[in-house]
C-alpha cells in the first residue's frame, strides 16, 4: 500500500472511531417515518428510558405499582407496534434507589449515559438533588413528585398539579360547601422537608385569602403517633385537618379523632392516602371524614377502571392503589413526547426538549386532567380529582373533579 493510501485508511479508521464515540446526533436508516436524528439512548430500533424508583424503601409498595404500570403500558404499546409509526420499541431501564439520595445520585450518573430521557425519578429529595444536572445535561424528566420547586426546571415534566395546589383545591372545596368559613381554625400536619412544606404553602395561601387561623404541626417522616397533635388541634377548635404526610400519620390521626369524638374532615395530598389505612382502627372515621386530592381519576371512573382491568390481568391478586392509573397516565405522556419528537424528525435529547415545549394539550383519555406544558414555570394543570374513602378498589371514589378552586392561581 503506498503512503497516500495508508494515510487514507488511517483517516477513515479515525473517522469511524470518532463517529462511534461521539455524543452528537446520528441518523438511523430510513424507515416508515423517514430519517430521524438520534443520539443518547437510541440504538437501532430501541429507545431506552430511565426509571429511578424506590422498590425497597419506605415508598416501595406504591412505587412498585407505579413502575409495574409503566412497564405494562410499554409492554402493550410495543406489542401493538411501538412508537413513531412502528419504527421504535421502548425499553425501561429500572433501577432501585431505596429512597436514598446518595444511591439515587450514584445510579443516575451511570444511567444518564444510556437513557434518552427519564420516565420516572421518584421522590422529592431525589429530584431536588438531581435537578441541576438534569437541566445542565438537557434530559427531559418525569418526576414522580409534585413539589412546586420542580417547576423552576423547564425539563421537569410534572404529571398533575403541584402539592400546594392540591391543598388549595381541598380547602377551597370545603369553603364552597360552607364546611369552612372566615374566622375558622384549620390544622395542618406535615412532614419536614420539601414534600410536607410544599403542602403548607397551599394551606397558608388559602388561610390568608379567607381569614382562617392556621395551626401547624411539623413532624418527621418517622413519626407515627399523632395523638399530641390532634388533641392540641381539637383544643384550638379546628374545623378541618390537612395532612401532607404518608398514610401512617393519617391512620393515626383518624384513630385519635374518632377516640376524641371529633367530627372534622381530614384532608390529604396524593401520597397521604393508602388503602391499607382503611383496615386500621381509624378506618371507619376515614370512610366518613376523609377527602383526598389525586392527579388521576379513581377506579370507579371508566378510564381508570379500564387500566385496572389490564393491570389485574397481568398482576392478579393485587390490592390496587391509584399509582396504577398514575403510572399509565405518565407513560402515555411520555409516548406523546416521543411521538412529537418523531414528527419533527428529531429523537435526540434536544429534540425531546423541543417536543416538551410544544405540548399544549396532553389528553390521557380521562385518566388525568388535560395537561399543558407550554408555559415555563407554570403547573401543567391546576385541577385535582377530589375523592372520598370507601370500600372500593383503591379505597377511593370520586367526590368531584377535575376540580380547580378559586384560589388555585
Amino acid at each position: 500500500m503506498n503512503r497516500a493510501l495508508r494515510l487514507l485508511a488511517v483517516a477513515v479508521t479515525i473517522g469511524v472511531t470518532l463517529s462511534a464515540c461521539s455524543g452528537k446526533a446520528s441518523t438511523p436508516s430510513s424507515g416508515p417515518t423517514g430519517e430521524i436524528k438520534t443520539d443518547v439512548g437510541v440504538s437501532g430500533n430501541r429507545i431506552s428510558l430511565g426509571v429511578l424508583t424506590d422498590l425497597t424503601g419506605q415508598f416501595a409498595p406504591l412505587a412498585t405499582e407505579l413502575t409495574n404500570a409503566e412497564k405494562l403500558y410499554w409492554e402493550q404499546r410495543n406489542a401493538a407496534g411501538g412508537v413513531c409509526g412502528g419504527r421504535f420499541q421502548v425499553d425501561l431501564d429500572v433501577r432501585d434507589h431505596g429512597y436514598n439520595v446518595q444511591t439515587a445520585v450514584s445510579l443516575y450518573a451511570s444511567m444518564k449515559t444510556k437513557s434518552l430521557v427519564f420516565e420516572q425519578i421518584l421522590g422529592s429529595p431525589m429530584n431536588a438533588a438531581l435537578s441541576a444536572d438534569i437541566q445542565k445535561a438537557g434530559i427531559v424528566t418525569l418526576p414522580a413528585s409534585w413539589a412546586p420547586v420542580l417547576l423552576k426546571n423547564p425539563l421537569m415534566t410534572v404529571v398533575g398539579t403541584t402539592t400546594d395546589l392540591e391543598v388549595v383545591n381541598l380547602l377551597d372545596h370545603l369553603l364552597d360547601q360552607k364546611t369552612l368559613a372566615a374566622g375558622d381554625a384549620i390544622g395542618h400536619i406535615y412532614f419536614e422537608g420539601e414534600l410536607g412544606e410544599s403542602g403548607l404553602i397551599g394551606a397558608k395561601k388559602v388561610s390568608a385569602a379567607h381569614n382562617l387561623k392556621l395551626v401547624e404541626a411539623k413532624i418527621k417522616p418517622t413519626d407515627t403517633d399523632m395523638t399530641a397533635h390532634v388533641t392540641a388541634m381539637k383544643a384550638q377548635g379546628v374545623k378541618a385537618i390537612v395532612l401532607s404526610t404518608s398514610s401512617g400519620p393519617l391512620a393515626s390521626a383518624a384513630a385519635v379523632a374518632a377516640a376524641e369524638g371529633m367530627q372534622v374532615p381530614l384532608l390529604g395530598n396524593t401520597q397521604t392516602f393508602a388503602p391499607g389505612a382503611l383496615k386500621t382502627p381509624g378506618g371507619a372515621y376515614l370512610k366518613s371524614h376523609f377527602l383526598g386530592a389525586q392527579p388521576v381519576s379513581p377506579f370507579d371512573q371508566p378510564a381508570s377502571k379500564a387500566v385496572l382491568d389490564k393491570y389485574l390481568s397481568k398482576y392478579p391478586g393485587t390490592n390496587p392503589t391509584l399509582q396504577i392509573s398514575y403510572g399509565w397516565a405518565r407513560a402515555d405522556v411520555m409516548r406523546q413526547l416521543l411521538e412529537s419528537a418523531c414528527a419533527a424528525k428529531d429523537l435526540t435529547r434536544q429534540g425531546l426538549v423541543k417536543a416538551r415545549q410544544s405540548l399544549t394539550k396532553v389528553d390521557t383519555g380521562g385518566l388525568a386532567a388535560v395537561l399543558d406544558y407550554s408555559t415555563a414555570g407554570a403547573p401543567p394543570t391546576r385541577e385535582s380529582y377530589l375523592m372520598k374513602a370507601a370500600d372500593a378498589p383503591g379505597g377511593l371514589v370520586l367526590e368531584k373533579g377535575p376540580y380547580r378552586g378559586a384560589d388555585a392561581t
